[in-house]
C-alpha cells in the first residue's frame, strides 16, 4: 500500500509540475514582445478591400470554400483554362468547370488570372523522363503543341475559343504553366521554343482583347537564362507581366536570382511587371509535391507565408504575391509506389531530393485549411492579418536605415558578431499617397515552431515620419503600444523592438481596425 501511495503522490506532483510548466509556457508565448497589448486586428473580407498585391490559389471550385478565400481578404487568385480538361474530344469544348470557377471568384471580390495551356494527348504523343526515379514520380505527359503543326493549330484554335468566351470576364491571361520544367512542358525545356508559342498565343489574345494583360514565363523557380531566351524571340513587346514560382525553404534566397531576372527584363522591356504567381510551404513533412526541408510545423508555415509576402513585394519588386494554396480535399493517407528503393532507402526512407517532390499522392500540406476537417491553420489567420493591415496605396519605398541588436534572444551570434546572411535583420518599408508608412522587420533564419525568447533591436531610419504608430504581431494579429518611438525632422528612431523569425509591422494607428 505504501508503495502505491507513494506512486500516487509522485503522479500528483508530476501533474502539478506539468500544470506549472504549461502555465509558464503560455505566459512566455503571450508575453514574448514585452509590450503592452492594446487589441487584435479585425479581419476584412475581399469585398471590403479595394486593392492589394496578395492572392491565393484556391485549389477548389466549391463555392463555400472559395468564400473562405474571401475571408482571408486576398484580391487575386490563379485559375486554369486547361486545354486537355476542356477539349476531351477533338473539336468539342466543355466549359462547365471554367464557367463555374470564374464566376465564383468574381462574385467574391477576387480577380482571377487564368493560366491557359497544357499539352493534349489527343494531338501529341506522351513522353517521360529518362531517369527511372523521376519517371516514376512524374509519369507521362503530352509533348507541347509546338512540336507538330496539327497540334499547334488545334491549340491556337482552343486559345481563340477560350478568349472569345471569357474576354468580358477575364483580364489577365497567363501562357502555360512552368514551361522550363520538363514535367509541365512535356519535353526538354527550350526557352526559344516556348517563346515562339508565347508569341503566337499572345498575338491571338491581344487581337481578340487589346485591353487585356498577358503574363509570360510562369517559370518553375526564377530562371534568368530561360527568360532571356523566351524574350529574345519578340515576346517582350507582346506581354505585360513575367511570373515565377520559386519554391524554397528560405524565401529570401530567391532575391539573388530576382536581381538577375530584373537585369534580363530591363535589357528587353523595363515596363514589364514581375509577379510571383504560385508558391507555398507545407506545414507537415508528409506532403505531396514540393516538400521543403525540416523542421516543419503549423507556425513555421505561417511565418514562411508572411516572409514570402514581404520578400516578393519589396525585395523582388513583384506587384503580386500569390500563395499556393487554400485547400486540398483528397488523398489523405495515399502513398505512391516505391519501386526504386536501395537497401539504405529501406532504412532511411525514400531519398530526399533537396526539398523537391517525393510524392505525387497524399495531401498537399501547403494548404491553409487542414485535411479533412478544413480547419484554419495559423497561416490562414496570419494572411488575414496581413491583408487587413495593408493599405491599397502602399508601395515599396526604400530608405536608409541602421539596425542595432540590443539582445540576441534565442538567435545566437546575430548583431556585431555576424555579418553574413541569414543573420542580418531585414527591413521592408512601404508608403501610400497619404504618407502613411508600413515598416516590417524580421530575421531570415530558418523558421522555428516556437521561440522561447525574442531578440531586441533598435531601428533608426531616415525619410520616415509617423504620428501615432502601433506594432502589429502579424502571426497572431495582436496590436501593441511601442515602447519607445521618436519621429521628427524626417527621421524615426524605434527602440527595444521585438525581433523574430517572421515579420512584425509598425503602422499608423488610424489606418487599421482593431478590437480594443
Amino acid at each position: 500500500m505504501r508503495k502505491n501511495r507513494n506512486y500516487g503522490i509522485v503522479l500528483i506532483c508530476f501533474a502539478t509540475f506539468l500544470t506549472v510548466l504549461s502555465s509558464c509556457r503560455m505566459e512566455t508565448e503571450t508575453s514574448l514582445t514585452g509590450l503592452k497589448k492594446i487589441g487584435k486586428i479585425v479581419p476584412k473580407n475581399s469585398s471590403e478591400i479595394e486593392a492589394s498585391p496578395f492572392g491565393i490559389q484556391a485549389g477548389t471550385l466549391v463555392d463555400s470554400l472559395v468564400e473562405r478565400a474571401a475571408e482571408i481578404g486576398v484580391k487575386w487568385t490563379r485559375l486554369s483554362a486547361s486545354w486537355p480538361a476542356i477539349e476531351r474530344q477533338k473539336g468539342v469544348y466543355d466549359w462547365t468547370e471554367t464557367d463555374k470557377a470564374f464566376d465564383v471568384a468574381l462574385k467574391n471580390g477576387i480577380t482571377p488570372f487564368v493560366t491557359i495551356g497544357e499539352g493534349n494527348k489527343l494531338y501529341s504523343k506522351l513522353t517521360t523522363y529518362d531517369n527511372p526515379v523521376e519517371a516514376e514520380i512524374y509519369g507521362f505527359k503530352p509533348e507541347p503543341p509546338i512540336k507538330n503543326p496539327v497540334a499547334m493549330m488545334a491549340y491556337l484554335n482552343f486559345v481563340k475559343a477560350t478568349v472569345e468566351r471569357y474576354k468580358d470576364k477575364i483580364e489577365y491571361w497567363e501562357v502555360w504553366n512552368e514551361p522550363n520544367h520538363r514535367n509541365y512542358w512535356g519535353s526538354t525545356p527550350d526557352g526559344k521554343e516556348y517563346g515562339i508559342l508565347l508569341v503566337k498565343t499572345a498575338e491571338i489574345i491581344k487581337k481578340l482583347d487589346p485591353g487585356c494583360k498577358v503574363i509570360g514565363g510562369s517559370m518553375a523557380g526564377i530562371d534568368p537564362q530561360f527568360a532571356d531566351e523566351f524574350l529574345s524571340v519578340g515576346s517582350d513587346s507582346l506581354i505585360d507581366i513575367i511570373s515565377f514560382h520559386n519554391y524554397g525553404a528560405v524565401p529570401e534566397e530567391r532575391v539573388y536570382l530576382a536581381i538577375e531576372l530584373w537585369d534580363v527584363i530591363n535589357k528587353y522591356n523595363p515596363n514589364l511587371e514581375l509577379w510571383q504567381g504560385e508558391c507555398g510551404y507545407p506545414s507537415h513533412s508528409s506532403t505531396r509535391d514540393f516538400r521543403g526541408r525540416a523542421p516543419w510545423g503549423l507556425n513555421i508555415q505561417a511565418k514562411w507565408l508572411l516572409r514570402q509576402s514581404f520578400v516578393d513585394t519589396y525585395y523582388c519588386k513583384a506587384t503580386l504575391s500569390n500563395y499556393f494554396k487554400l485547400v486540398h480535399t483528397e488523398g489523405k493517407g495515399d502513398k505512391p509506389e516505391r519501386s526504386n528503393l536501395r537497401p539504405i532507402d529501406k532504412i532511411f526512407g525514400y531519398p530526399e531530393r533537396g526539398g523537391s517532390r517525393v510524392k505525387t499522392k497524399g495531401v498537399n500540406e501547403k494548404c491553409l485549411l487542414s485535411n479533412p476537417k478544413l480547419k484554419e491553420k495559423p497561416g490562414f489567420f496570419a494572411y488575414q492579418n496581413l491583408c487587413a493591415v495593408w493599405q491599397p496605396g502602399y508601395k515599396a519605398t526604400p530608405v536608409d536605415y541602421t539596425i542595432t541588436v540590443k539582445d540576441q534572444g534565442i538567435f545566437y551570434g546575430i548583431g556585431e558578431e555576424d555579418d553574413a546572411f541569414p543573420s542580418i535583420p531585414l527591413l521592408a518599408t512601404f508608403k501610400d499617397e497619404n504618407n502613411n508608412w508600413l515598416i516590417a522587420w524580421w530575421l531570415p533564419w530558418n523558421m522555428q515552431e516556437y521561440l522561447p525568447k525574442l531578440a531586441k533591436i533598435n531601428i533608426q531610419a531616415s525619410g520616415i515620419e509617423m504620428k501615432d504608430p502601433v506594432i502589429i504581431d502579424l502571426l497572431t494579429g495582436d496590436v501593441f503600444e511601442p515602447e519607445s518611438v521618436k519621429s521628427e525632422n524626417g527621421e524615426i528612431m524605434l527602440n527595444n523592438l521585438p525581433l523574430a523569425d517572421y515579420p512584425m509591422a509598425l503602422v499608423e494607428r488610424n489606418t487599421i481596425n482593431f478590437n480594443r
